[in-house]
């Protein structure tokens, strides 16, 4: 019989394999400096805090059965054993992260400043539908880089919508404050939103004229934003955009691309639901296994919501949630993912779904270019706790009228919000127009609320949206979908500390 030792592990999982029959297995010492033995161990973690021996009796490939027949801590000093037929052996460890800092922004919307040649009726028609700080877009980019580069983060997550409709001329505009991020030290990465590739809505604005510009497809976003994630992909989905990438030893970013811009819907408009068919998910849980089998940590990146947000959110604004969210949560809950950063629904909000195998936390955050224009700052414990705060913009470099920019910013958007939410009640909740006009403005209020997070009703509030709930329909069920935007789940939506292990 041969003898195997196994010396101290630094690494996350590790394998020793041994064919031949009978062998006899001893591991010794488990304390000193070791040496590294195995591939994909991840310098990064340290400390293991078991051993299990396990066994089968042949070997079928991927498919070999592999029974557990003896853990043992690592604080023996030595173990020695006749191991049946063939055996491996896993180290379990405490992960010792990096102290990282992270910077989180979402929904940019950067409009390159040629695309409005005049203002006028076209502009203004698109902003009523739509009410984003198109404008001023450019101005909030670059204040929000000045204050990401004065955090210091060593890395940058960006959850998609990166332009205002995916001109190429916008896209070739929002790269030049990535790689300012990247040049003060910070690997920045991307996921597409569906507002970034064959969109239909690339014009340009002149008075009452819109003119089509230039879009882009799937490819030239993988070219244009090599640098902020594809160029250091360590695996790309080739049905996607979707990639892996690991920034530092053992932790690994997974940005998912769940955008359908190829949808034949998209020739009209762009297609504002998100899914992964089958070809995507596959991929995704792919990733996901090998993580765990190589003891990566993941942190999820993607631009629609994974877990809902409040109760109803799936009724009132379905298309901001992935398709089937529920199981796609749970199967990558099980599979160990516990947090992902999303955008899309412009609000700040943290949410913690608790599934079968394992809880998973969705924190989405806030669009730049909406009010309260925030971003996120998270720190990295070695403990694996990530402290979320969520800074806003507070001013930008242009010329408002004496008007602080928060001010601007929520006048901009509750201006704008009433006529649609009358609208909304109107043709979706068949509420008569006098109505309406009387409800918009506690719907309005509620918006505005989540948007800005840890939404907290006042007293008046409360008795009407209970006198609501009370009342007959259509009035009734638009009740409990206020509530339920105002009741707003756990944790903490601006500030919070969540766990990526």
């Amino acid at each position: 019989m041969t003898r195997k030792t196994l010396h101290w592990v630094t690494g996350c999982v590790a394998w020793l394999s041994a064919v031949a029959l009978g062998q006899s297995l001893t591991l010794q010492p488990f304390t000193g400096n070791g040496v590294l033995a195995w591939d994909d161990i991840s310098t990064a973690f340290v400390q293991a805090q078991s051993y299990t021996v396990e066994w089968a009796p042949r070997l079928d490939g991927p498919d070999t059965v592999w029974r557990e027949f003896a853990t043992l801590p690592a604080t023996n000093d030595t173990y020695q054993v006749d191991v049946p037929m063939f055996f491996r052996v896993k180290a379990s460890v405490a992960a010792q992260f990096p102290q990282l800092r992270f910077a989180v922004l979402s929904d940019l919307h950067y409009m390159a400043p040629s695309l409005l040649v005049r203002d006028g009726p076209a502009f203004q028609t698109y902003l009523a539908q739509d009410p984003k700080l198109l404008r001023e877009s450019p101005a909030i980019c670059e204040q929000i880089a000045t204050e990401v580069v004065q955090a210091q983060p060593q890395i940058v997550l960006v959850a998609g919508d990166l332009t205002k409709d995916g001109e190429r001329v916008s896209h070739e505009g929002v790269i030049p404050y990535l790689q300012r991020l990247e040049a003060a030290g910070a690997h920045v990465f991307v996921c597409p939103g569906n507002h970034d590739i064959n969109n239909p809505h690339a014009v340009s604005f002149d008075d009452a004229v819109t003119s089509r510009v230039p879009s882009i497809t799937p490819a030239d976003f993988a070219t244009l934003y090599a640098d902020f994630g594809y160029g250091a992909a360590l695996a790309r989905d080739p049905n996607s955009l979707s990639y892996v990438a690991e920034p530092v030893p053992g932790l690994w970013i997974l940005s998912m691309d769940a955008c359908r811009y190829d949808d034949v819907s998209n020739a009209l408009s762009p297609y504002t639901g998100g899914s992964f068919d089958a070809a995507r998910l596959d991929w995704i849980i792919h990733q996901l296994v090998a993580a765990r089998a190589q003891g990566k940590t993941v942190i999820g990146l993607m631009h629609h919501g994974l877990v809902q947000h409040y109760e109803g959110q799936e009724y009132l604004f379905g298309e901001y949630l992935l398709t089937d969210w529920q199981n796609v949560a749970a199967q990558f809950a099980g599979l160990g993912l516990n947090l992902v950063f999303t955008g899309h629904y412009h609000a700040q909000d943290s949410v913690q779904g608790n599934f079968p195998g394992g809880d998973l936390y969705d924190v989405e955050t806030g669009s730049a270019a909406q009010y309260p224009c925030a971003y996120r700052i998270a720190d990295l414990a070695a403990n694996g706790d990530l402290a979320i705060t969520s800074p806003r913009v507070t001013t930008i470099p242009l010329d408002l009228g004496g008007v602080p920019f928060p001010e601007y910013a929520w006048n901009f958007e509750a201006a704008r919000l009433l006529p649609m939410v009358v609208y909304i009640l109107v043709n979706d909740f068949q509420v008569p127009f006098e109505d309406a006009q009387l409800l918009a403005p506690l719907a309005t209020q509620a918006l505005l609320a989540n948007y800005a997070g840890d939404e907290v009703p006042d007293a008046e509030t409360q008795a009407i949206l209970v006198s609501m709930i009370q009342s007959p329909e259509p009035t009734h069920t638009f009740g409990l979908l206020l509530w339920g935007i105002w009741n707003d789940p756990p944790p903490a939506d601006n500030q919070t500390t969540v766990s990526v292990r």
